[in-house]
């Protein structure tokens, strides 16, 4: 072979081993690459995934007691209020009353001055006269109950001068029950000492160091304190020293009290005799005469306390003007508007907790009276209107107070509670997301009773212990989107 030929052969088979190991280091290096990258998304997967995990809010499901309240404010009411207004004009003569006056009802609280009223009520009262004295002929056609009648009308007028001149020596406008009270008390002891001063006059005859009348004399001495401090009191309370008069007149106004319960009886026992619907009808024109005579007074219409009086001896009134407002603060009430989204878990019965922003540091406790049955409508929604009582309110609590209060409307203990705001609702099942080992599990439930905050779970597949995720990522959402929060 020519040497030319063998130095070509040389030359190509060099070129190929170089080649070839050329081809097969650059396999190498792309299958060390592969390795490389492979190695470091799975390692970037597992610090994400950790990452991930690492920035979940999780609560843990756990045992407990569930408080379902409905909250609501109102505001504190009396138990009645009236606002008494003038219903003519005149110029005021008396007041009887001022504020935080306790008064009864039917008790007058002013009135005006005669000479100063409207013509119309002068004549009523002529009117009253005429149609009492029609009443009385109508009944006279029956002898025994017109006199029976006129009897009584004699004794009611009886009794209220009575009433008249015993009321004249109430110099401090003094409560009539401690009056009584006291006066009984004073009658009760003045007789005490009468029997003590008839023991004493038994024995004073004997000699002074003698037992018997030094014990009568002490006796005596004790019971003549005792009277006379009743006496002071009594005078202490009317403004006036019950003298002989003063006790007279006490005693009058007793005796015609008596014998108008006793004309009373009389007249009911006998007015069977004339027409009943005459005689009505003579008793409403009588009624109405009374009615109209009467619009020259204000008197309290129930049992309570005059908490504003707007009027002064010789201030000139209108029809319409205010007088006195009167409430009954026996009981004080709560009234607030529920939603009719709520208004079915309330029920008469429930307690109620309440606090005020005047009243600090303190809850009051209270009870739902009363649930309306129909709603009106806010504007934006319909509400009912439930009342709420307060238990024992103390003197800080006061009519026109806003009160912030909570309804119980259930109390459930030892039940399985996750907060509220991990329920998810997804195509139609409420759902909440279960954090294990790192991952993320959808599990189903059924719920029950609710608070502002926790939620009861009545079924499902969530167990005590389970940690539950409160800001589940969006990969495990639906169609890209947040699920909806279920709102208790």
């Amino acid at each position: 072979m020519p040497k030319k030929d063998t130095e070509i052969k040389k030359k190509f088979s060099v070129n190929l081993i170089l080649q070839w190991f050329k081809t097969k280091s650059i396999r190498w290096i792309a299958a060390i690459l592969l390795v490389l990258i492979a190695g470091f998304l799975i390692i970037n997967n597992l610090r994400g995934r950790s990452n991930t995990s690492n920035s979940y809010q999780t609560a843990s499901v756990e045992r407990g007691d569930l408080i379902a309240i409905v909250g609501a404010t109102g505001v504190v009411e009396a138990r009645q209020t009236a606002e008494l207004n003038w219903q003519t004009t005149g110029r005021v003569n008396h007041v009887f009353a001022d504020v935080n006056t306790k008064v009864k009802a039917g008790e007058i609280l002013a009135d005006l001055a005669d000479n100063t009223l409207p013509q119309s009520v002068i004549m009523a009262q002529s009117d009253l006269v005429t149609a009492r004295k029609d009443l009385e002929d109508l009944i006279n056609s029956n002898t025994v109950s017109a006199e029976a009648y006129r009897n009584l009308l004699s004794a009611e007028s009886d009794l209220k001068d009575a009433k008249e001149e015993r009321d004249d020596w109430n110099y401090n406008g003094a409560n009539w029950d401690r009056i009584y009270s006291a006066r009984s008390n004073f009658l009760r002891l003045e007789e005490e000492l009468k029997a003590y001063k008839s023991v004493y006059t038994a024995v004073v005859d004997l000699p002074a160091q003698d037992p018997k009348r030094v014990e009568a004399k002490t006796a005596l001495d004790k019971a003549q304190l005792a009277r006379d401090k009743a006496l002071r009191t009594i005078n202490y309370i009317l403004g006036k020293s019950y003298d002989r008069l003063v006790a007279e007149d006490f005693a009058d106004y007793e005796i015609a009290l008596s014998k108008v319960q006793d004309a009373q009886r009389e007249w009911d026992r006998g007015k069977e005799g004339p027409n009943k619907d005459d005689i009505s009808a003579a008793e409403a024109r009588v009624a109405a005469a009374e009615a109209t005579v009467s619009l020259g007074w204000l008197e309290a219409p129930f049992d309570g306390t005059v908490t504003r009086s707007y009027q002064k001896v010789g201030d000139e009134v209108t029809a319409g003007m205010a007088g006195f407002r009167v409430d009954d603060l026996s009981e004080l009430f709560v009234k607030v508007d529920i939603s009719e989204v709520d208004i079915n878990r309330v029920a008469i019965g429930q307690p109620v907790e309440m606090t005020f922003d005047a009243v600090t540091g303190k809850t009051y406790q209270g009870k739902v009276t009363e649930v309306s049955s129909v709603g009106m409508d806010n504007g934006s929604g319909v509400d009912f209107e439930v009342t709420l009582k307060i238990l024992e309110p103390d003197d800080q609590v006061r009519p026109g107070m806003t009160a912030a209060v909570n309804i119980i409307v259930s109390e459930i203990k030892n039940v399985l509670v996750i907060p509220s705001r991990v329920i998810r609702l997804k195509d139609g099942q409420r759902i909440v997301y279960v954090l294990a080992d790192g991952q993320l599990k959808e599990t189903k439930i059924e719920v029950g009773s609710s608070s502002d905050t926790q939620t009861e779970i009545t079924g499902g597949d969530l167990k005590e212990g389970d940690v539950v995720v409160l800001n589940p990522p969006s990969l495990f959402q639906s169609n890209g989107r947040p699920p909806s929060f279920v709102r208790q």
